[in-house]
């Protein structure tokens, strides 16, 4: 029995001790601040975001929580925090911020190299670019043509091109989507 005392405060103290380390881990008000560099929010926002939507952001596709790039959309996922329903209301600023952080942030350090160097071939490392134009394996397949008016789109928004040019090349490619 004395050997009984022993152990039941030992396995005391390590259930206290696991309990604090997990609900120490625990805290209220805790904000992510990793930053990252990106090319500008608002020619996203106004011009890439919808062909980003339209073409990857179907729920087979990158519409889907369980992608680490994932696109919110009217048709397809929404965000949680908006509480919309595929088909409901048109994509919100809110959803159209998350797309622009899940861009940015899949590859912070590949994408700092391609905003240092606007206008650079920096561009062509970023998986995103690679996977959608069919050089890396991507389940989706290709996705764009290098220099196809989605490509001109998406690169040229990464790469520092002229707002009016990433908007057209936007749009045009949006035009041709069924």
């Amino acid at each position: 029995m004395s050997g009984c005392a022993i152990v039941e405060p030992c396995r005391l103290r390590v259930f206290v001790g696991i309990v604090g380390l997990v609900l120490g881990g625990c805290q209220d008000g805790l904000k992510d601040t990793r930053t990252f560099v990106c090319p500008p929010r608002a020619v996203f926002e106004a011009s890439v975001s919808e062909l980003m939507e339209r073409r990857c952001g179907t729920l087979d596709c990158h519409g889907n929580d369980y992608r680490p790039l994932r696109i919110y959309s009217e048709n397809g996922l929404r965000s949680p925090r908006e509480g919309n329903r595929t088909a409901g209301v048109a994509t919100t600023d809110a959803e159209r911020e998350d797309n622009y952080v899940s861009l940015c942030a899949i590859e912070p350090e590949q994408m700092q190299k391609v905003v240092s160097s606007p206008g650079g071939s920096a561009v062509n490392t970023l998986l995103l670019v690679r996977k959608a134009r069919g050089q890396e394996g991507h389940k989706g397949g290709k996705v764009f043509n290098p220099f196809d008016d989605a490509d001109k789109c998406v690169v040229g928004w990464l790469r520092g091109d002229s707002n009016k040019s990433v908007s057209a090349a936007c749009e045009s490619a949006l035009a041709k989507l069924p």
